[in-house]
């Protein structure tokens, strides 16, 4: 049973484990955090460098979208074109001219499929394919963007006539008047385009795909997973007309999810590169890079699986736990040998100690064998049994001369009162009408009103570091330059009043949908001269401040009842202190006499700069 209560292990048993600890655990865990480290690290190359393909790959399929967007535009401002769209009969020169104009496009570029040009009608009047010619196109999207955008780019989408998926790029034609005479429309080669996605290869395994808006695949390197859904799709989505332009009349009737529902998440609609992780039943693990597309609402990934690059880690691991276990053998037996040589000096330190335990210090000794750590210890156990003696007979002595309370009074000490003067700026904020309101209230109400208010006040100053001196029932006396020094104690006592009641728009908005009745508040801010300090008696001490500025403060507050559109009044000394303060409006109110006091008092109203209280999120120093 002694096995089980780690307190009866023998000494030699405990620094055995214990040297064992001291070797083997800061170089398990130093193996596990370098592991560790390591693995993440490789993980975190892993996704930039998977995010990095994604991200070049997005970057050239924009590059091909806004190359082809520009060659349209050229042709749409080729001055045979603007001719030939213009004429209200075009000859057969013009024709064969533009003819050739269009076909060379076709021919220099092998992504281009087709070009057609359409008259302003939307009729097919020139074409690089025959089967295009005459037909009409006025119903076409493309047709139909270009002549109220200008230019347009569509979706994937399947042609009508030749039954090939592409992207169709058109580009309105006007002629010297700006009249709009035509459109010129080319087909980009979806296959060029899901060949660039589907050609991608990362490590041994890895695989480069591209999805559309919807998280349907437009490319994959393996071709069977083609027009599949990352995650289920919605009726309303299956039924919209581009998945009957670009699907159902290539011969696919319904889209099959791969209910890969956490890499949907990530990549259907992403605005930013990034990458994640997923887990396929085949596969396993699979770690996956993406970037959208700038010219297209499609994203490109790129995968690869995660044991591909911790293979290596792990067999490192294995191999790092092997050698942990034979240090630890080794170890095991010197810890044994050097406990051996500890233990038997503790035993003797041991019995003087209880000896001490019994009160007989002057029995208390240990024999000193050696000039080690050990023999230090048993020396300085003599000394320390020696000084507790002469303690104890010199508080023996004490107590017999004095009486103990007295003696205790004189080892504890005693407190000082009294305070210093300092320049403080002092912000007083009181609930106007706070009297009718409770009379309004049972008592359980007011208590919970003004809970819920002090709290929210309080938070609002937190950020200007100033020093809530007291709560006085409904009344709140902050302090901006005590205990401890502050710069700027007028900017933020300004800032925090102003804080003050852009919160106490919140919480009125919070107790108006709950159908309570807001509540308002005055503010008053003085800056001077106080003294603080510790002020009381010795039983009961209170930090604060007293002085004329409080009571100034005071009585600005009481001054805002009268000035109803001035929510917060403040002394001279801080409004010129603000002077030039961004985002502060002060409107000088001019002398006012305030109660208490033969002299008036110079009295400005704060507003912050924007209409209402504003919010005074403002730096200060």
């Amino acid at each position: 049973m002694r096995l089980s209560r780690p307190s009866s292990w023998p000494v030699a048993l405990k620094l055995s484990l214990a040297f064992l600890a001291v070797a083997l655990v800061p170089m398990g865990l130093t193996a596990a955090y370098n592991l560790r480290e390591a693995l993440a690290s490789v993980r975190r190359t892993a996704h930039l460098n998977l995010e990095l393909f994604a991200g070049t790959t997005a970057a050239r399929l924009d590059q091909l979208v806004t190359d082809t967007s520009r060659s349209v535009a050229q042709l749409a401002a080729d001055a045979e074109v603007v001719d030939f769209l213009s004429a209200a009969e075009s000859g057969d020169t013009a024709r064969a001219s533009v003819q050739r104009a269009i076909e060379n496009v076709v021919r220099s570029n092998p992504d281009v499929f087709s070009v057609f040009l359409l008259d302003s009608k939307g009729t097919c009047v020139a074409a690089t394919h025959p089967e295009n010619f005459g037909k009409d196109y006025a119903f076409r999207t493309y047709y139909q963007g270009a002549l109220a955008q200008g230019s347009y780019v569509s979706e994937l989408l399947t042609g009508s006539t030749t039954a090939r998926p592409g992207l169709f790029f058109s580009h309105v034609v006007r002629d010297a008047r700006g009249q709009a005479t035509g459109v010129v429309v080319l087909k980009l080669q979806g296959e060029s385009l899901m060949e660039m996605v589907g050609s991608l290869r990362v490590g041994a395994r890895g695989r480069g795909f591209l999805i559309d808006e919807y998280g349907v695949i437009l490319s994959h390197t393996e071709r069977g997973l083609l027009f599949h859904s990352l995650t289920p799709l919605s009726p309303e989505v299956l039924r919209l007309p581009v998945f009957d332009r670009r699907f159902s009349s290539v011969g696919i009737e319904r889209i099959q999810s791969l209910g890969l529902d956490t890499l949907g998440r990530e990549m259907i609609g992403a605005k930013e590169p990034g990458h994640t992780s997923y887990t396929d039943g085949s596969r396993g693990q699979l770690i996956v890079g993406f970037a959208p597309m700038k010219t297209r609402s499609w994203t490109v990934g790129v995968e690869m699986p995660d044991d591909e690059f911790s293979a290596p880690l792990v067999s490192l691991a294995r191999r790092t736990l092997l050698s942990v276990l034979a240090v630890g053998l080794v170890v095991t037996v010197l810890a044994l040998l050097v406990a051996r040589g500890i233990v038997r000096p503790l035993l003797a330190l041991t019995r003087a100690a209880r000896v001490v335990e019994q009160g007989e210090y002057g029995e208390a000794r240990v024999p000193v064998h050696s000039e080690d750590e050990l023999g230090s210890l048993a020396r300085a156990f003599n000394t320390m049994a020696n000084g507790l003696a002469e303690r104890e007979r010199e508080r023996d002595i004490f107590g017999r001369v004095v009486s103990p309370e007295v003696r205790e009074k004189l080892l504890g000490g005693e407190l000082r009162l009294g305070g210093e003067t300092r320049r403080v700026a002092v912000v007083f904020s009181d609930i106007r009408g706070f009297s009718s309101l409770s009379e309004r209230m049972d008592p359980q109400g007011v208590v919970a009103l003004l809970n819920e208010y002090l709290t929210e006040m309080a938070d609002a100053v937190r950020p200007y570091q100033g020093y809530i001196n007291n709560f006085i029932g409904d009344a709140i006396v902050l302090v901006f330059g005590v205990p401890v020094d502050q710069a700027t104690i007028e900017r933020r006592a300004a800032r925090a009043a102003l804080a003050m009641q852009e919160r106490l728009v919140v919480l009125n908005a919070r107790r108006v949908a709950r159908g309570d009745f807001p509540i308002k508040t005055g503010i008053g801010i003085c800056a001077g001269e106080v003294v603080a300090g510790q002020i009381g008696s010795p039983e009961r001490l209170l930090y604060t401040v007293i002085g004329d500025t409080v009571n100034v403060a005071a009585r600005l507050e009481a001054l805002t009842k009268d000035y109803p559109e001035h929510s917060i009044l403040m002394s001279r000394s801080v409004a010129d202190a603000l002077g030039g303060e961004p985002g502060l409006r002060v409107e000088s109110l001019g002398p006012i006499r305030v109660k208490g006091r033969a002299e008036p008092v110079d009295v400005s109203a704060l507003h912050a700069e924007s209409s209402g209280e504003g919010s005074p999120k403002q730096r200060v120093g």
